[in-house]
């Protein structure tokens, strides 16, 4: 994207909520003379620092996105939050609608397996969720979701050196009321929700929640069973509170989620990629055993067969290997209970523990065309598969004691933290297309976690308060892998020793364990200034934390050397301001971070694997804009700007251009991944008319995410530091748009509750850019924006 392009489109979105912001208060006049009457934004209230505190008065850059804003922008999973606050994204993996890749202020990992984990916490309640996989939870009767940017090291711990997303379920009112809510669109696309809160009987009160979503796929697959993108799923929510006495309460949950999809259309983009074009690449990998005129025939027939196939726009159609099902399925269950006492009147202590299972499995082509075969010469065929099954067991268990006070001017919370969780892997591929037979691997990758943490702020004079915090955190990290050759894609053992595995061009290693134990600790530290009622001024400074682990992928020997915790500084001056009595926010935050012992990617030389390691250093620096208007009674526009500045300090990696290929930083010929310079987030609702049948709404709901890149790319690949693999000019993912609209009308009388009727159109525009892709080194697949939709809604409120 242009500089001058971002720059228009965040001059438009700016002038919009400043001009909503001054012309707010005299569009009002004449409608109410008298102020108790004029109408005021609604109070946000969150819980990220383990108590009650207004959004506005917390000195942390937070974004609060409320159950009926949820509700009213189609917010359905995670993967709805992209630009919903600055510097935000979230999307499906590439090719995997049920893997999250979630990266705020350029924090990220494209990695889908369970060996690695993100920098940016997912979180249910406050309980940890350990894996991308199974990472794109629906909205179940929700409350409000926290967004959380930069390090939060002190209270939530694990992996959150970019951040944290906290979804925040409803609990049981103990009063009778609910909703049911059918919805219909195009694509056959039903949706069935119902949320009931029951009265209270005794001591308990009780909330039930179900979705049920099924839709027909986006693209026709012309040569499979099932189109891609469908989608089958549903989800549950059973929750209980126990009142035993005033102060003392157990609140109990179950949450049950099950997907049975088809993987999101993959399409293939190009017939080159980092590497070279594939007749290139089979001269270059073959030429030196069947000869160079041999190895360049061969690439020609690969190059001439996939021709056909390349698309690089979004397809109405794929096509896939005949006979082969693929599918994308999750399930996973999770129990939560918390025992919460008021001690005394300013001392609680609360006690949560929380255990998931999750089942994922997928099995997917991901070269974005049929065949399976092609013959070269007569009587020599060639294998064109890239196919694999992916299946993972995850299970998770923690415990967390909490001390939560308040004295004088002094409030603090005290805690103890414990998490465990066992994951196993198992993935047979079959990758002919590279010259590969068909082999298996498996893994296991388990944590051992202990914390330890405080917290506390002290209002040392009357607008002045300072917050410190500190965790300690152990973790053991062990596991696994082993890798062997099979008879047939998905077949039985045939060896796993030398000879036979390199027979079959595939490498081999017998099971090999690991373990290592790392630690980190993670202070943090903020200032705020109460200027005054309307205006809060903060600096803050937090250490971030991501774990240590091992390459569980790698077949290596390499495999059971460890790479350690990467750990991050993160300076912040921030203001939160409340304007025209209570009728606009303006929220401002400049963030510096300083990321030490980065964990890159290094490929092993001689071969096509890579394995992590500790060898860079990075910044990433910028500016957030947060704000929203009642420029009216019954019209509010809300903004969300976010400023990106990140690049690599240190990064080292094989040299591309030298010979031998020895270890060179790379860190000025280096861009980031998933690390757009602009997101911007726009919208308004408005009352276009009310009447005493109800009330009719517009609300527009608009996202822009600059261009960025798959992965940590080269600028130049003829740079004399060049390194690694990827280039920018193949791996660039182009600036894209998303605007959402949907016409409500709410509020109609009928019986003993209310019935509200809408029209929600997802990508007015029907904007087709690519979101998602893969560099295979010598040919490139790309995921798209799914097309506009429409879905009609009738919800029954009582």
């Amino acid at each position: 994207m242009s500089s001058s392009s971002a720059t228009q489109k965040w001059c438009f979105g700016a002038s919009v909520l400043m001009l909503a912001a001054y012309t707010g208060p005299a569009a009002a006049q004449g409608q109410q003379a008298e102020a108790s009457q004029v109408a005021t934004l609604e109070e946000i209230v969150v819980t990220a620092q383990r108590r009650e505190e207004k959004l506005q008065e917390i000195p942390l850059s937070i974004t609060a996105i409320t159950a009926s804003e949820l509700e009213t922008r189609g917010v359905t999973n995670t993967l709805d939050l992209s630009a919903s606050a600055p510097n935000v994204i979230t999307l499906a993996n590439p090719g995997a609608a049920g893997i999250a890749t979630v990266a705020i202020r350029g924090a990220t990992t494209s990695q889908p397996s369970i060996w690695m984990d993100s920098p940016v916490g997912l979180y249910l309640d406050g309980v940890y969720l350990g894996k991308s996989q199974g990472g794109v939870m629906d909205v179940v009767d929700v409350e409000r979701i926290e967004v959380l940017r930069g390090p939060q090291g002190t209270l939530f711990g694990r992996n959150t050196e970019g951040g944290a997303i906290n979804f925040i379920s409803r609990q049981p009112t103990g009063e009778f009321g609910g909703s049911a809510t059918i919805e219909g669109g195009d694509y056959n696309h039903w949706v069935g929700k119902l949320n009931v809160h029951l009265p209270q009987w005794g001591i308990l009160s009780a909330s039930l929640a179900a979705r049920k979503e099924t839709r027909d796929g986006w693209a026709e697959n012309t040569t499979g069973p099932k189109d891609a993108g469908e989608v089958d799923k549903e989800a549950y929510r059973a929750a209980l509170r126990f009142d035993f006495t005033d102060d003392f309460s157990l609140t109990y949950s179950y949450d049950h989620s099950e997907s049975d999809n088809t993987p999101v259309p993959t399409s293939l983009l190009a017939l080159n990629g980092w590497a070279s074009t594939i007749p290139g690449f089979f001269s270059g990998t073959y030429g030196p055993f069947i000869g160079d005129a041999l190895a360049g025939m061969l690439g020609s027939a690969v190059q001439d067969a996939m021709t056909p196939y390349v698309t690089t726009k979004r397809p109405d159609k794929v096509s896939t290997p005949a006979g082969l099902d693929l599918w994308e399925r999750t399930k996973s269950s999770s129990h939560t209970a918390v025992l919460n006492w008021q001690a005394t009147a300013t001392d609680n202590f609360k006690y949560i523990f929380s255990s998931r299972e999750m089942d994922y499995s997928d099995q997917q082509s991901i070269n974005g065309m049929p065949l399976t075969s092609i013959e070269v010469l007569p009587g020599f065929q060639w294998g064109m598969s890239a196919i694999y099954n992916r299946i993972t067991d995850y299970e998770q268990m923690s415990h967390e004691l909490q001390w939560v006070g308040e004295h004088d001017r002094v409030n603090y919370v005290v805690g103890l933290y414990y998490f465990e969780d066992d994951g196993y892997t198992r993935d047979p591929q079959l990758f002919s297309l590279f010259g590969q037979g068909p082999f298996e691997v498996e893994y296991e990758a388990n944590t051992e976690a202990k914390a330890i943490f405080g917290q506390a702020d002290w209002q040392f004079a009357d607008r002045w308060t300072l917050t410190l915090g500190l965790r300690y955190t152990k973790e053991t990290r062990d596991g696994f892998t082993h890798q062997w050759l099979t008879d047939g894609y998905a077949g039985a053992f045939v060896g796993e020793d030398a000879a036979t595995c390199a027979a079959g061009r595939v490498t081999c290693l017998p099971s090999t364990p690991y373990k290592k134990d790392f630690t980190g600790t993670t202070p943090m530290a903020a200032l705020s200034f109460k200027y005054s009622d309307d205006l809060n001024l903060f600096a803050r400074v937090a250490r971030g934390f991501k774990s240590g682990g091992f390459s569980s992928e790698l077949i290596n020997p390499l495999v059971t050397t460890p790479y350690h915790p990467q750990f991050s500084m993160s300076y912040e001056l921030g203001a939160k301001s409340t304007l025209w009595d209570g009728r606009a926010t303006l929220n401002a935050t400049l963030f510096y971070t300083d990321i030490t012992d980065l964990q890159t990617s290094l490929l092993i030389p001689g071969t096509t694997q890579s394995f992590l390691q500790n060898a860079g250093e990075a910044t990433r620096q910028g500016f957030e804009l947060e704000g929203r208007v009642l420029i009216a009674d019954g019209w509010t526009v809300g903004l969300n700007y976010g400023y990106l500045d990140a690049e690599f300090d240190k990064y080292l990696d094989n040299a591309l251009n030298i010979a031998g290929r020895p270890v060179i930083d790379t860190a000025s010929n280096r861009l980031p991944a998933y690390s757009p310079e602009h997101t911007i987030g726009v919208t308004l609702d408005g009352r276009l008319l009310e009447t005493q049948y109800g009330t009719l709404r517009l609300i527009v709901d608009y996202s822009y995410i600059d261009d960025y890149y798959l992965y940590a790319v080269n600028k130049d690949l003829s740079a004399p530091n060049a390194g690694g693999s990827y280039s920018a000019a193949a791996d660039r993912i182009p600036a894209r748009d998303l605007t959402n609209m949907r016409l409500l009308f709410a509020g109609i009388p009928a019986g003993p509750g209310d019935l509200d009727l809408s029209l929600l159109v997802r990508n007015v525009t029907d904007s087709d850019k690519m979101v998602q892709g893969i560099d295979f080194s010598m040919f490139r697949s790309a995921n798209w924006q799914e097309p506009r939709t429409w879905l009609l809604s009738a919800a029954y409120k009582w």
